[in-house]
C-alpha cells in the first residue's frame, strides 16, 4: 500500500491555515482527519468507517472477479494453443501420409514454430 501525505501550515496574526493532502491506494482516511471529524460531528465517524468497509468489500470482490477472469483467459489460451499445435501436427501427418512428406513436415513444423515464437516472445500476454 502506497501512502503519501503532505501538510502545509500558514501562521498569521489572525489565525492559522492548514492544508492537507493524502494519497493512498486503499480507502483509508488518516487518523488526524477522523479525530477532527469526531470533534466536529461525532456520529459521522461511524458513517465514514462504515463507508470505508463497504468500499473495501467492493474492492476485494472486484479484485477476485478480475483475477478469476484472468485465470480463465490464460487457461483457455493454453487449451487453444494445445488445440492449434495438435491440429498442425495432425494436419502435417495427414499430408505426409497422403504422399507429400516434405509438405507435411513443413506444416507440422510451422505450427509448432509459430506457437513457440508466441510463447517465447510473450506476444500473447498483456
Amino acid at each position: 500500500m502506497a501512502n503519501k501525505s503532505t501538510t502545509a501550515r500558514v501562521n498569521r496574526q489572525d489565525g492559522e491555515l492548514t492544508v492537507q493532502q493524502h494519497e493512498t491506494d486503499a480507502p483509508i482516511i488518516p487518523v488526524q482527519q477522523l479525530e477532527q471529524l469526531h470533534k466536529f460531528k461525532p456520529d459521522a465517524v461511524d458513517w465514514v468507517i462504515l463507508q470505508t468497509q463497504i468500499e473495501a468489500d467492493h474492492r476485494r470482490a472486484e479484485d477476485k472477479r478480475i483475477n478469476t477472469f484472468i485465470f480463465v483467459e490464460r487457461f483457455l489460451g493454453q487449451i487453444f494453443a494445445l488445440l492449434i499445435g495438435l491440429a498442425g501436427i495432425t494436419g502435417g501427418a495427414y499430408v505426409a501420409i497422403q504422399g507429400q512428406p516434405w509438405a507435411g513436415g513443413t506444416i507440422a513444423s510451422l505450427a509448432i514454430t509459430g506457437l513457440a515464437a508466441v510463447f517465447l516472445t510473450g506476444r500473447g500476454k498483456k
